[in-house]
């Protein structure tokens, strides 16, 4: 243990910036998980540590990583106050900090990390004070049990009123944590949901939110894990789930979602353009490319019928140069629909045939001049509207051979021919040279090209200036309207219920409620009431903001705002915001009187003066580790406890909820 010290203490990055210089154990742990090279290089240049944790195969050198944080985090290394405090009063154990399948991440982001008195959010990351709460299956409890449900209000067009009665046909906006208020949907709405987007924590350190969402990498995957898990048997049957991430975990979470939803269930991994190749990004290209790009992992849970989305090309192409003269827009809407009828006959084709004997064509320049129109934008105008009956020709050799045999007994310039391939009647201007080898004999129409189908390549989307969007302030963080109102049209239809259990700045409700969908919107953070709860507000009230003018919005609508009524979770609250002991004794306190312990604690050996010996941070984490986590908010099961104080009113709500009135 001292040699293996005594390597540790030549790397400055595992030292904390205190008087004491002690070596920062959760910092150590994060460096091997992430197999960091200078450390593996550290380790393995000492012959002690390679003996004990290098294992040689052949000619490879094995790092036994396992091995190793065992070593690391038992509670012999690096021995302390606190770890003599936690012993003392039953919490000592073996604390794996290798996620495992049944293991529960239970807190939200910013919830893992406690500050110091006075710290700011940006200092988050100057010492060690990242605590994961990670529940082994031996802790998990009654945690995904349904919670009783508290605070009702419903918000419509004339205000805030009390809420009567609850249907699957109400917009809801829960407050709590995340996983915990997906475990109390599922009674409700297992197998129900159309649509998930989320926009989880990225895992960077830098997000615009007010948590701090730099996790330890496996921690990440197991807080991802439990809700990708409750949120797969919360969809329907056809639905379909889009994950929004970066280069940090994408590949992580690809095949972490191949794990929980299968693998043949991955459907796309769309490319996104989230910011512009300039400003002071540019500046560091000589390290490295600027980052424009995010990632939409779409998976399905088993069918899917995804509705077809168009974009429209950014300019006219000049090819389509043909005017069509004799041919109305009820004509061109006649051979569409024919084009999509399974069982045509030879009477369909006459029919066409009969329409396109009398159309006559002219060059587009000719035309224009003839109507007398003039300017460019008002020509362009003209096109877009004339765009039915504007064309261009184009070769094919197959469409040339069926209109050789039919042009030998049809004199008419127009006329159609049926691919017996693909069932479909191809337009023909049949005027072309007998001696051409590759004539243009095919007639495209400009109106079938002025937008193409959407891929997998999304650069089309416009990610600046997007703070006024819907009326609430966020400097980074807000995804743009038009992204949301692509994959809503993608993955549901109208009254579908979308949910996002991230809500974050609220645009997923926003754009739902505007295109006429029910949602769900889930959001521990109390800017819940500045953002989602407030954009929504305003959307009702007829915001213009975003897509509204697109979908030609005006207002209307409600929706339910509730909350999973907290019990230990108020102290994690209050912890995080004391700022000197005497203020932890008296949450110490209270939680003695109220006893919602973890099993293994001994609350007679809780020894108040050791307590008092330790810094502020570890009475914090002291506290925290005391806590029974199955009892962060209030089971429904335990509703009629006079513990819980549940007010006659949210007892009758949380029941109609879960439909047992």
């Amino acid at each position: 243990i001292k040699h293996i010290e005594k390597i540790l203490k030549t790397d400055d990055r595992l030292w904390s910036k205190d008087d004491d210089k002690k070596i920062l154990k959760n910092k150590l742990v994060e460096l091997v998980n992430n197999d960091d090279e200078k450390l593996l290089e550290l380790l393995i240049k000492d012959s002690e540590a390679k003996k004990h944790f290098f294992k040689k195969i052949k000619s490879s050198t094995v790092f036994l990583k396992d091995r190793f944080l065992q070593f690391i985090t038992m509670n012999e290394f690096l021995p302390d106050s606190f770890t003599a405090f936690e012993n003392e009063i039953g919490l000592s154990g073996d604390k794996k900090l290798i996620t495992q399948k049944d293991e529960i991440s239970l807190v939200f982001p910013h919830k893992d990390c406690i500050l110091e008195g006075g710290q700011t959010r940006e200092e988050v990351g100057r010492d060690e004070i990242f605590y994961n709460t990670i529940l082994a299956p031996d802790e998990i409890d009654r945690i995904k049990e349904p919670k009783v449900l508290v605070n009702w209000k419903k918000f419509d067009k004339d205000g805030k009123h009390e809420v009567k009665e609850i249907s699957k046909q109400d917009n809801l906006i829960i407050k709590g944590n995340n996983l915990l208020a997906l475990y109390s949907l599922l009674p409700k709405y297992r197998g129900e949901i159309k649509l998930i987007y989320i926009d989880p924590p990225y895992n960077t350190g830098n997000d615009g939110f007010g948590y701090n969402d730099k996790f330890n990498h496996s921690a990440w995957l197991a807080f991802m894990q439990n809700r990708l898990e409750v949120a797969r048997d919360l969809l329907a049957d056809d639905g379909v789930i889009f994950v929004q991430c970066d280069d940090n975990e994408q590949a992580y979470l690809k095949v972490l979602m191949d794990e929980v939803f299968y693998k043949e269930k991955f459907v796309n991994c769309i490319t996104v353009k989230m910011s512009e190749s300039s400003g002071k990004k540019m500046a560091h290209t000589k390290s490295r490319l600027p980052k424009i790009k995010e990632y939409l992992l779409v998976f399905k849970k088993n069918s899917i019928n995804l509705n077809s989305v168009k974009i429209e090309k950014q300019k006219w192409d000049d090819e389509y140069n043909i005017f069509l003269e004799n041919f109305s827009i009820e004509d061109k809407r006649f051979i569409d629909e024919l084009a999509l009828k399974e069982n045509k006959t030879s009477k369909d084709l006459k029919k066409i045939d009969k329409i396109l004997s009398k159309v006559k064509s002219i060059n587009i320049d000719k035309e224009v001049k003839k109507i007398g129109i003039s300017g460019k934008d008002k020509i362009l105008n003209w096109k877009y509207e004339n765009s039915y009956r504007i064309v261009r020709t184009a070769a094919g050799s197959s469409v040339k051979t069926l209109a050789d045999k039919k042009r030998r007994n049809n004199k008419n310039v127009f006329f159609c021919v049926l691919s017996s391939r693909d069932n479909i009647p191809y337009v023909v201007k049949a005027d072309y040279s007998r001696s051409a080898k590759s004539p243009r004999v095919q007639v495209l129409f400009a109106e079938d090209y002025l937008s193409v189908s959407v891929g997998d390549l999304w650069n089309d989307i416009n990610t600046t200036g997007l703070e006024v969007e819907g009326g609430v302030k966020l400097k980074s963080g807000k995804k743009p309207e038009k992204l949301l109102q692509r994959i809503i049209d993608l993955a549901s239809n109208e009254n579908d219920i979308v949910l996002d259990f991230f809500a974050g700045a609220g645009t997923t409700g926003a754009v739902a409620h505007k295109m006429k969908r029910r949602y769900i919107l889930i959001e521990q953070m109390d800017y819940i009431h500045d953002l989602p709860e407030a954009r929504i507000i305003n959307v009702i009230k007829g915001d213009q903001t975003g897509i509204s003018k697109a979908v030609n919005w005006k207002g209307g609508g409600s929706f339910i705002y509730t909350e999973l009524l907290e019990w230990n979770q108020k102290y994690v609250d209050q912890l995080e915001k004391t700022k000197t002991g005497k203020e932890v004794l008296k949450i110490y306190k209270k939680i003695e009187k109220e006893e919602f312990y973890k099993y293994k604690y001994e609350p007679k050996k809780f020894d108040l003066k050791k307590f008092k010996e330790l810094d502020l941070k570890e009475q914090k984490k002291a506290l925290l580790d005391i806590l029974d986590m199955n009892h962060l908010y209030v089971n429904k099961s335990s509703i009629d406890d006079t513990t819980f104080k549940v007010d006659k009113k949210d007892k009758e709500l949380t029941k109609i909820f879960y439909e047992e009135k």
